[in-house]
């Protein structure tokens, strides 16, 4: 899973994010073959990466909201080599830069707030060059499209979906997959126009 799960989010582009351990279970008995840990602790995010791992998922960790975790190069070859998650995801540089380092794939978290936001993420992007850019809110199709196009690299929308018609929107717009907390669309069964590829559509 960890060399192919681009290519496995593609088939099942709905992510699931977790925010607690009684989320966990839901999100491996759904279709998400993706899943993101955005909360945790020293003391158990080995255990929740373990569990999504033995289920044949892609697990990531959100290494900003990890408590107890240091956010630097010692802190990342402890996950790294006690967890082995697939990869992380943050909004800092360093933190994607040194995880890419030790083998991580890396998701930058790009938070959309106007024209300047959009701008700077995109500098830092193109910088740091993780694989792949997660945009939240994800509702915003427009912003989707001229990041990944700009970018060149795969767009992950997150953030405020709530409908199957915004997941679809999302995906139409470019994105390589939808990242969410709600159950109900973790078990959304996208019809053949929501995978489709339109000339401008999500990323190869």
């Amino acid at each position: 899973m960890p060399e192919s799960w681009l290519s496995e989010l593609r088939r099942r582009p709905i992510i699931a994010a977790v925010r607690d351990e009684n989320a966990l279970g839901a999100a491996l008995a759904s279709r998400s073959a993706v899943v993101f840990l955005l909360s945790g602790n020293l003391l158990n995010i080995e255990q929740m990466v373990q569990r999504v791992r033995r289920e044949e998922r892609a697990a990531f960790v959100h290494v900003d909201l990890i408590e107890g975790l240091t956010k630097d190069q010692h802190g990342l070859r402890w996950l790294a080599q006690r967890a082995r998650p697939t990869g992380i995801i943050s909004t800092r540089g360093s933190v994607l830069s040194a995880a890419g380092s030790l083998g991580l794939a890396t998701v930058q978290r790009l938070f959309l707030l106007d024209s300047q936001s959009v701008r700077t993420g995109l500098e830092s992007a193109n910088n740091v060059r993780p694989d792949v850019i997660e945009v939240l809110p994800g509702i915003l199709p427009g912003a989707i499209g001229d990041i990944w196009h700009r970018s060149g690299r795969p767009v992950i929308a997150g953030g405020m979906i709530t409908s199957q018609k915004q997941v679809c929107t999302a995906l139409e717009a470019g994105a390589h997959g939808v990242s969410t907390s709600n159950q109900q669309l973790w078990e959304l069964d996208l019809d053949a126009r929501c995978l489709s590829n339109p000339t401008e559509g999500r990323a190869p």
